[in-house]
């Protein structure tokens, strides 16, 4: 894909700067990733995480790695550790809901539903995001609520007609 092009030149110019940079290593997987290239893209964020165990674009791509290639162990860790680094990050928390429902882990489903529709709640109440409605009909079917799940989507579907998520 071109966005992959691009993301894979910007890093590899911030790499020849600094081959340290554990961002441009996460920036480098997450466009290897997209091409397909999953064994680069392992070796890209194994490297990253060494470097930067702490960064939230580091544990970010690698929790979308490995939520692409069904890894959802690894993912659950990942996604968790991204979601404590930035508060904000609702996104993680709706993946998380995806995570522990492939795993069975219910509870912790339950969990990062409730979270997820918190954020989701706040988020839509100042404007509404057919993105962040989207990872909230998934919180709301796990948490059975299955008529507000459906108003929800329907809500998004008009904001954004065009969502994928959807």
């Amino acid at each position: 894909s071109r966005e992959g092009d691009s993301g894979l030149a910007a890093a590899e110019r911030a790499l020849a700067l600094d081959a340290n940079l554990a961002e441009a290593h996460a920036a480098r997987a997450g466009a290897l990733s997209a091409q397909g290239d999953y064994d680069a893209a392992l070796k890209e964020i194994e490297t990253a995480v060494r470097l930067d165990p702490e960064s939230w674009d580091v544990n970010r791509e690698a929790a979308r790695l490995y939520y692409r290639l069904r890894r959802f162990e690894e993912a659950i860790r990942f996604f968790e550790k991204a979601a404590t680094l930035r508060e904000s990050d609702w996104a993680s928390c709706g993946m998380l809901v995806s995570c522990y429902t492939q795993v069975g882990d219910l509870e912790n489903a339950r969990r990062s539903a409730q979270l997820t529709l918190a954020f989701a709640e706040k988020i839509v109440a100042v404007e509404p995001d057919g993105t962040v409605m989207a990872q909230a009909v998934g919180a709301l079917a796990v948490l059975g609520e299955t008529q507000r799940a459906k108003d929800w989507a329907e809500r998004a579907v008009l904001l954004d007609p065009d969502n994928m998520n959807m």
